[in-house]
């Protein structure tokens, strides 16, 4: 009987003994995780610099209009530091009313007082002129993600999915993307029963003149709207304006016109000179008044309305394959 009593006992004390231990490892794997969590996450931007974030940033600027527009669809208003003045203007920006949420405003062109004077964990910039600036926040203990200006659809894909991993918001950088494709397809869908050699030539013109070179954002807008653009065909280089001698050449069928709000009458102004100069009088599109007037954002869009454009320019140019 004792021996009995002594085995039960044993029995429990290494029971006793199980349960303790496992609960102990259960608890350094718990530990372990937590550990793993608070570690973090990097990104490389895309000059090849390295950022470590403990946490998601909550105070956040874009420096240029497009960025933007991309952030104000990742993150909530308040994750956002400030906003520029022009997109809270209701008559130049495709966010105004996402803009309205968020706080604090600053200039278009911030200074880097500006953007500190914000607390911001998080600057994206457009690094073209902005590479010291970039350097001297760096060395201010603040990060900062360089961003190449994208000139092509896959650039403006890549752009949206690295400010979402980086913002650490995959998802909704997944499913801004998605968007965008689901629009570019649904034009592909229609344009492609169109035969190459009756496609529309083009040519966009603002207030400063007729413009569009192959290397540019507007060029791809013209490659996936179907059709041609003819800064390309005059074969301009970037920045330059096509001559009136050049237009003549190419016989365009539709002229773009940037509508660049209220001051210029949302375009219609820009659109009268063209139709006044008697150089111009044999165009085509002259001759058939032929004008889509494009938001002056969508004419650089080179953020997630990238998809908003293409359709205004695709729809704009052939009306009658988007009758349904």
């Amino acid at each position: 009987m004792n021996n009995y009593i002594k085995n039960k006992s044993s029995l429990i004390f290494l029971f006793l003994v199980f349960i303790i231990v496992t609960l102990f490892f259960c608890g350094c794997r718990q530990e372990k995780t937590k550990d793993a969590a608070t570690n973090g996450y990097n990104v490389k931007d895309d000059f090849g610099y390295t950022l470590h974030f403990t946490e998601k940033p909550k105070r956040i600027i874009g420096t240029t209009g497009n960025i933007e527009e991309i952030l104000v669809e990742l993150v909530t208003p308040e994750h956002i530091a400030a906003i520029s003045e022009s997109n809270r203007n209701k008559e130049y920006s495709l966010i105004a009313e996402e803009a309205a949420k968020v706080k604090n405003t600053i200039p278009d062109r911030a200074s880097i007082e500006t953007i500190v004077a914000q607390h911001p964990d998080l600057v994206f910039m457009q690094i073209k002129t902005n590479q010291a600036m970039a350097d001297t926040l760096s060395k201010m203990g603040i990060k900062v993600y360089r961003m190449e200006t994208p000139v092509t659809l896959e650039m403006v894909r890549n752009r949206i999915r690295n400010m979402s991993i980086t913002a650490g918001e995959q998802e909704r950088g997944n499913a801004m993307i998605r968007e965008l494709d689901r629009k570019i397809e649904a034009v592909k869908k229609r344009v492609a029963k169109i035969p190459q050699e009756k496609r529309k030539r083009v040519i966009g013109f603002s207030s400063l003149g007729a413009s569009g070179s192959s290397t540019g954002v507007f060029h791809q807008l013209c490659v996936e709207s179907g059709v041609i653009n003819g800064g390309a065909v005059a074969g301009i280089e970037y920045a330059a304006k096509i001559s009136d001698e050049q237009i003549i050449k190419v016989n365009p069928d539709i002229f773009i016109v940037t509508d660049e709000g209220p001051e210029n009458e949302y375009g219609k102004a820009t659109a009268r000179n063209i139709l006044k100069d008697e150089a111009l009088k044999d165009v085509k599109a002259v001759k058939d008044k032929k004008f889509i007037f494009l938001k002056a954002r969508y004419r650089i869009a080179n953020s997630q309305h990238f998809g908003d454009a293409v359709t205004a320019i695709a729809k704009g140019a052939y009306p009658e394959l988007f009758t349904e």
